[in-house]
Protein backbone atom coordinates (compact mmCIF):
# COMPACT_ATOMS: atom_id res chain seq x y z
CA UNK A 1 0.00 0.00 0.00
CA UNK A 2 2.96 2.41 0.88
CA UNK A 3 4.28 1.77 -2.69
CA UNK A 4 1.03 2.44 -4.04
CA UNK A 5 0.57 5.75 -2.37
CA UNK A 6 4.42 6.80 -3.42
CA UNK A 7 3.65 5.92 -7.09
CA UNK A 8 0.23 8.21 -6.60
CA UNK A 9 2.00 11.32 -4.88
CA UNK A 10 4.68 10.88 -8.17
CA UNK A 11 1.80 10.94 -10.85
CA UNK A 12 0.50 14.02 -9.22
CA UNK A 13 3.81 15.91 -8.96
CA UNK A 14 4.71 15.15 -12.43
CA UNK A 15 0.82 15.79 -13.50
CA UNK A 16 0.94 19.45 -11.63
CA UNK A 17 4.62 19.55 -13.42
CA UNK A 18 3.28 18.96 -17.03
CA UNK A 19 0.52 21.44 -16.82
CA UNK A 20 2.30 24.50 -15.39
CA UNK A 21 4.25 23.92 -18.18
CA UNK A 22 1.77 23.84 -20.59
CA UNK A 23 0.08 27.01 -19.22
CA UNK A 24 3.26 28.63 -19.25
CA UNK A 25 3.88 27.79 -23.40
CA UNK A 26 0.16 29.68 -23.85
CA UNK A 27 1.12 32.61 -22.65
CA UNK A 28 1.74 35.35 -25.34
CA UNK A 29 5.69 36.18 -26.08
CA UNK A 30 6.28 39.21 -24.26
CA UNK A 31 9.84 40.37 -26.84
CA UNK A 32 9.68 41.91 -29.90
CA UNK A 33 11.06 40.46 -32.80
CA UNK A 34 12.96 42.37 -35.32
CA UNK A 35 14.48 41.88 -38.63
CA UNK A 36 17.74 44.07 -39.37
CA UNK A 37 19.48 45.30 -42.76
CA UNK A 38 22.65 47.30 -43.04
CA UNK A 39 23.95 48.97 -46.24
CA UNK A 40 26.70 50.72 -46.87
CA UNK A 41 27.09 54.26 -48.98
CA UNK A 42 29.60 56.54 -50.53
CA UNK A 43 27.91 60.40 -51.74
CA UNK A 44 28.33 60.31 -55.31
CA UNK A 45 28.66 63.36 -57.67
CA UNK A 46 25.22 64.19 -57.35
CA UNK A 47 25.28 64.62 -53.72
CA UNK A 48 22.57 62.65 -52.67
CA UNK A 49 22.85 58.64 -52.20
CA UNK A 50 20.04 56.17 -52.63
CA UNK A 51 19.47 53.01 -50.70
CA UNK A 52 16.93 50.69 -51.17
CA UNK A 53 16.20 48.79 -48.36
CA UNK A 54 12.66 47.97 -49.38
CA UNK A 55 13.24 44.47 -50.57
CA UNK A 56 14.60 43.26 -47.33
CA UNK A 57 12.71 45.13 -44.68
CA UNK A 58 9.52 45.35 -45.69
CA UNK A 59 9.70 49.04 -47.99
CA UNK A 60 12.63 51.56 -46.83
CA UNK A 61 14.28 54.05 -49.36
CA UNK A 62 17.00 56.16 -47.94
CA UNK A 63 18.26 59.12 -49.76
CA UNK A 64 21.24 60.96 -47.86
CA UNK A 65 22.76 64.60 -49.24
CA UNK A 66 26.05 65.17 -47.85
CA UNK A 67 29.80 65.69 -49.07
CA UNK A 68 30.57 64.22 -52.38
CA UNK A 69 32.68 60.89 -51.43
CA UNK A 70 31.85 60.98 -48.01
CA UNK A 71 31.21 57.35 -47.07
CA UNK A 72 28.51 55.85 -44.51
CA UNK A 73 26.41 53.45 -43.45
CA UNK A 74 22.31 53.04 -43.02
CA UNK A 75 20.78 50.38 -40.74
CA UNK A 76 17.02 49.75 -40.50
CA UNK A 77 15.01 47.41 -37.76
CA UNK A 78 11.61 46.39 -38.52
CA UNK A 79 9.82 45.68 -35.33
CA UNK A 80 6.50 43.43 -35.07
CA UNK A 81 5.57 45.93 -32.17
CA UNK A 82 6.03 48.86 -30.43
CA UNK A 83 9.42 48.37 -28.51
CA UNK A 84 8.72 51.77 -26.46
CA UNK A 85 5.44 50.32 -25.04
CA UNK A 86 5.80 52.84 -22.08
CA UNK A 87 6.01 55.82 -23.76
CA UNK A 88 3.58 57.97 -24.76
CA UNK A 89 1.82 59.66 -28.04
CA UNK A 90 -1.43 61.60 -28.65
CA UNK A 91 -4.63 60.37 -27.27
CA UNK A 92 -6.79 58.55 -30.23
CA UNK A 93 -3.76 58.03 -32.28
CA UNK A 94 -2.61 54.25 -33.14
CA UNK A 95 0.72 53.88 -33.92
CA UNK A 96 1.42 50.76 -36.35
CA UNK A 97 5.31 50.18 -38.34
CA UNK A 98 7.73 50.47 -35.92
CA UNK A 99 11.29 51.22 -37.80
CA UNK A 100 14.61 52.16 -36.33
CA UNK A 101 16.74 53.49 -38.93
CA UNK A 102 20.38 54.74 -38.00
CA UNK A 103 22.61 56.72 -40.28
CA UNK A 104 25.90 56.45 -39.39
CA UNK A 105 28.55 59.21 -41.12
CA UNK A 106 30.76 62.05 -40.03
CA UNK A 107 28.47 64.78 -38.74
CA UNK A 108 30.43 67.44 -40.72
CA UNK A 109 29.36 65.85 -43.66
CA UNK A 110 25.89 65.05 -43.22
CA UNK A 111 23.27 67.76 -44.71
CA UNK A 112 19.72 65.84 -44.73
CA UNK A 113 18.02 62.34 -45.37
CA UNK A 114 14.91 61.61 -47.03
CA UNK A 115 13.28 58.68 -45.51
CA UNK A 116 10.58 56.95 -47.64
CA UNK A 117 8.70 53.98 -45.59
CA UNK A 118 5.90 51.79 -47.21
CA UNK A 119 3.25 50.24 -45.54
CA UNK A 120 0.42 48.04 -46.90
CA UNK A 121 -3.32 48.08 -45.68
CA UNK A 122 -2.41 45.12 -42.82
CA UNK A 123 -0.22 47.51 -41.38
CA UNK A 124 -2.81 50.50 -41.48
CA UNK A 125 -5.62 48.45 -40.51
CA UNK A 126 -7.22 50.09 -37.58
CA UNK A 127 -6.23 54.27 -38.14
CA UNK A 128 -8.07 56.46 -40.00
CA UNK A 129 -6.08 58.80 -42.72
CA UNK A 130 -4.07 60.81 -42.95
CA UNK A 131 -0.82 58.91 -41.68
CA UNK A 132 1.47 60.87 -40.09
CA UNK A 133 4.90 59.92 -38.95
CA UNK A 134 5.95 59.70 -35.32
CA UNK A 135 9.35 59.52 -34.48
CA UNK A 136 10.07 58.62 -30.72
CA UNK A 137 12.11 60.95 -28.24
CA UNK A 138 14.26 59.02 -25.85
CA UNK A 139 14.38 62.47 -23.52
CA UNK A 140 10.79 62.85 -23.20
CA UNK A 141 9.80 59.30 -23.50
CA UNK A 142 7.23 60.26 -25.99
CA UNK A 143 6.34 59.65 -29.76
CA UNK A 144 6.16 63.18 -31.71
CA UNK A 145 4.63 64.03 -35.00
CA UNK A 146 7.00 64.72 -37.97
CA UNK A 147 5.82 66.92 -40.98
CA UNK A 148 5.28 64.01 -43.10
CA UNK A 149 4.48 63.70 -46.76
CA UNK A 150 2.34 60.93 -47.59
CA UNK A 151 1.81 59.26 -51.18
CA UNK A 152 -1.96 57.15 -50.61
CA UNK A 153 -1.56 55.86 -53.89
CA UNK A 154 2.16 54.40 -53.91
CA UNK A 155 1.00 53.57 -50.12
CA UNK A 156 4.36 55.83 -48.45
CA UNK A 157 5.30 58.07 -46.12
CA UNK A 158 8.38 60.68 -46.57
CA UNK A 159 10.05 62.81 -43.75
CA UNK A 160 13.22 64.75 -44.43
CA UNK A 161 15.60 64.64 -41.17
CA UNK A 162 17.96 66.79 -40.67
CA UNK A 163 19.75 65.34 -38.64
CA UNK A 164 21.68 61.52 -38.82
CA UNK A 165 20.79 60.65 -34.95
CA UNK A 166 17.16 59.93 -35.65
CA UNK A 167 16.32 56.20 -34.67
CA UNK A 168 12.87 55.31 -34.22
CA UNK A 169 9.85 55.80 -36.17
CA UNK A 170 5.93 54.77 -36.39
CA UNK A 171 3.13 55.76 -38.77
CA UNK A 172 0.51 57.04 -36.58
CA UNK A 173 -3.16 57.73 -37.41
CA UNK A 174 -6.41 58.33 -35.17
CA UNK A 175 -8.09 55.54 -34.22
CA UNK A 176 -11.04 53.79 -36.10
CA UNK A 177 -14.33 52.77 -33.70
CA UNK A 178 -14.20 49.35 -33.95
CA UNK A 179 -17.59 47.59 -33.23
CA UNK A 180 -17.01 44.05 -31.93
CA UNK A 181 -19.81 41.10 -31.09
CA UNK A 182 -19.75 40.03 -27.36
CA UNK A 183 -17.89 37.03 -27.14
CA UNK A 184 -19.87 33.88 -26.30
CA UNK A 185 -17.92 32.76 -23.61
CA UNK A 186 -14.99 34.00 -21.74
CA UNK A 187 -11.88 32.44 -22.45
CA UNK A 188 -10.11 29.91 -19.65
CA UNK A 189 -7.07 31.06 -18.13
CA UNK A 190 -4.33 28.80 -17.93
CA UNK A 191 -4.58 28.31 -14.62
CA UNK A 192 -7.62 27.68 -14.16
CA UNK A 193 -5.88 24.43 -15.53
CA UNK A 194 -3.10 24.53 -12.67
CA UNK A 195 -5.81 25.08 -10.40
CA UNK A 196 -8.07 22.18 -11.32
CA UNK A 197 -5.00 19.71 -11.59
CA UNK A 198 -3.74 20.46 -8.53
CA UNK A 199 -7.77 20.08 -6.53
CA UNK A 200 -7.66 16.85 -8.35
CA UNK A 201 -4.61 15.50 -7.50
CA UNK A 202 -5.19 16.49 -3.83
CA UNK A 203 -8.43 15.13 -4.05
CA UNK A 204 -6.58 11.83 -5.33
CA UNK A 205 -4.03 11.54 -2.77
CA UNK A 206 -6.71 12.28 -0.02
CA UNK A 207 -8.58 9.20 -0.47
CA UNK A 208 -6.29 6.81 -1.23
CA UNK A 209 -4.33 8.14 2.34
CA UNK A 210 -7.94 7.66 3.74
CA UNK A 211 -8.46 3.91 2.66
CA UNK A 212 -4.87 2.73 3.65
CA UNK A 213 -5.78 4.04 7.25
CA UNK A 214 -9.05 1.99 7.50
CA UNK A 215 -7.24 -0.45 6.30
CA UNK A 216 -4.73 -0.36 8.72
CA UNK A 217 -7.05 0.27 11.36
CA UNK A 218 -9.04 -3.28 10.05
CA UNK A 219 -5.40 -4.69 10.09
CA UNK A 220 -5.01 -3.41 13.81
CA UNK A 221 -8.43 -4.78 14.71
CA UNK A 222 -7.68 -8.25 13.61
Amino acid sequence: MEKTVRKLGLVGFVTVFVVILVSFSSLPVLAQYETTKTANFTIPSSGIAHIDESTTTGGVTIDVAGTISAIGSAATATYTGNPQPHASWPANVTLTRFLAITINMEAIYFRNANITISYSSSDIKGINPPYTLYKFNPDTNKYVALNSVVDSSAKTVTVTLTSATDSLFAIGGTTAVVVTPAPLASPVSPWIWVVVATVIIVVVLVVVLMLYRRRALNAWDR
